[in-house]
């Protein structure tokens, strides 16, 4: 939503500006000139500046993806590698079995000195 705050008004600016300037003008960079009107020189250089800045964001998010991938693979192994040490130490232990409890009394008798 921040973004069409911001994008908006800027497109409706440039629209604005293209549509007022319309009287073609000498246009010249280095060695090379023409004739060209305001408005669609900053119409071009508007689109030019949006293309390089979605090549830009898309190589970003190339990168992100990549590491994302190798990240999500690593996963796999070690939870594979988990599953394995997992299932060693099942076959290590056995299970324990309680040996059954006999009450044991004791042989001496409890002598009272009640009088």
């Amino acid at each position: 939503m921040i973004r069409l705050t911001v994008v908006i008004p800027f497109l409706l600016a440039l629209v604005i500006f293209s549509a007022s300037n319309q009287d073609p003008l000498d246009m010249w960079l280095l060695t090379y000139s023409w004739k060209c009107s305001a408005g669609v020189l900053a119409l071009s250089v508007a689109a030019v500046a949006f293309i390089m800045g979605a090549f830009c964001l898309w190589a970003a998010e190339l990168v992100q993806r990549r590491r994302a991938r190798r990240a999500e693979q690593r996963i796999k192994e070690l939870e594979a590698q988990l599953a394995q040490v997992q299932a060693a130490s099942a076959i290590v232990q056995q299970p324990v079995v309680p040996a059954p409890s006999v009450a044991v009394h004791s042989s001496s008798p409890v002598q009272d000195d009640r009088i």
